[in-house]
């Protein structure tokens, strides 16, 4: 297993553990959305384009997810 996968899934792991302990939705997504990043960079290092451009559409998809949860959040005066 490369690095970057190795690193992505530390990342994602990193994700679930803060999310176990109280963070927001906002951190979590942002966190797999950085995950995926990583992943599309291995891909894309491996010069697996479908793969790499799965990873980026994922990557992409939980970036707009984490900003509408911390819109949502800041929109309600904070975490509740």
């Amino acid at each position: 297993m490369s690095t970057l996968n190795l690193i992505a899934i530390g990342i994602g792991l990193l994700a679930v553990l803060l999310l176990c302990f109280g963070a927001g939705d906002d951190l979590f997504f942002g966190l797999l959305s950085a995950a995926c990043l990583v992943g599309a960079m291995g891909e894309a290092y491996r010069e697996n384009k479908p793969g790499a451009v799965g990873f980026l559409i994922s990557a992409a998809l939980l970036a707009l997810i984490s900003g509408h949860a911390a819109y949502r959040d800041s929109r309600r005066g904070g975490r509740t």
